[in-house]
């Protein structure tokens, strides 16, 4: 089948179900808004750029991106299926153009209705509408659930160099959280390694690793591998299960969260995973120092990446 993707790839998620298609030898078009660069000619023209969004409100990179796209667009045959991330971040006539290209639009959005809302004419536009967030789903029946999923291969490191790993972006609310975290563990003596990206405040445990530069996802892979238990800290409102969840799946880790929702499915196990009270947290000696339980397989594929092709295409994989 001839299938588009349509996406603002920043962390390399949606790259995966790319491979993944691809391997199941289907003709598919890759377009990341985020892989659309735009060069300056200058710092003047760099200024000048800066100028103009904040007195006029035009943005010269992201018009080229979405000039870039439209004509990407274009280019495209008929396709068979288009799959579009979090569509709020396209303009209407980008996702009207891509709506022509195809008998079958599906929309997947990966964060909450209240910070990524649907387009006004969502209704009409998409042939099928999924949410990673249980509550939206619950709450519009429009809406069909689809979780986040495991990308990665089963991997078992048995002698980790860190009891746990986290690595967030800017958020003073969740820095603050991990910082309690981290403070709990020093506590008790334990490594770890936790990085914040773009910190919104310095005032944390200063063994918590603060860095103006983005991490590429194969780097923290290997970091993950490299620690018994992940943390997953969800920001406020947010109930929709983050990749870290599924990453700790297919690499046999623990998890810490206070994404409170996770009791709610299926493969919650309260020997694989911590669920913490923001403003009193916990971490027993019991939950640090039992090893973790795999799930049994028939659980573990429903969540696989080749699962959740199936469910949002609508077609069986091989």
């Amino acid at each position: 089948m001839n299938i588009t993707i349509v996406a603002f790839d920043l962390w390399g998620f949606n790259r995966k179900i790319v491979d993944e298609l691809l391997k199941q030898n289907h003709t598919v078009n890759f377009l990341d808004l985020n892989a659309i660069k735009y060069t300056y000619k200058s710092k003047m023209h760099r200024v000048g750029n800066f100028l103009n969004k904040v007195f006029l409100g035009k943005n010269i990179k992201k018009d080229y991106r979405n000039r870039t796209l439209i004509k990407m667009i274009n280019d495209l045959p008929k396709q068979d299926h288009v799959l579009i991330v979090n569509p709020i971040l396209f303009r209407k006539d980008i996702l009207a153009l891509l709506r022509s290209k195809t008998n079958k639009f599906i929309a997947y959005n990966y964060d909450s209705l209240a910070r990524m809302p649907l387009p006004e004419n969502h209704n009409t536009l998409f042939d099928a509408i999924f949410s990673f967030d249980i509550y939206d789903v619950k709450a519009n029946n429009e809406l069909s659930l689809l979780t986040n999923y495991i990308y990665l291969d089963k991997h078992l490191n048995t002698a980790p160099k860190n009891k746990a790993f986290m690595i967030l972006s800017k958020s003073y609310e969740r820095e603050v959280i991990l910082s309690k975290i981290a403070d709990i563990f020093d506590g008790k003596n334990l490594n770890y390694e936790f990085i914040v990206a773009n910190p919104a405040t310095k005032k944390v445990n200063k063994k918590i690793h603060l860095t103006e530069h983005h991490i590429k996802l194969d780097i923290v892979e290997e970091k993950m591998k490299d620690a018994e238990i992940l943390v997953d800290l969800v920001r406020e409102n947010q109930t929709g299960l983050s990749f870290r969840i599924f990453e700790a799946m297919a690499l046999h880790k623990k998890i810490i969260t206070n994404n409170h929702t996770i009791k709610q499915f299926d493969f919650y196990n309260e020997n694989n995973i911590l669920v913490i009270d923001n403003d009193n947290i916990s971490i027993p000696d019991t939950f640090l120092n039992t090893t973790y339980q795999p799930l049994p397989e028939e659980l573990y594929n429903k969540y696989t990446l080749k699962n959740w092709i199936s469910t949002a295409f609508n077609f069986q994989t091989v």
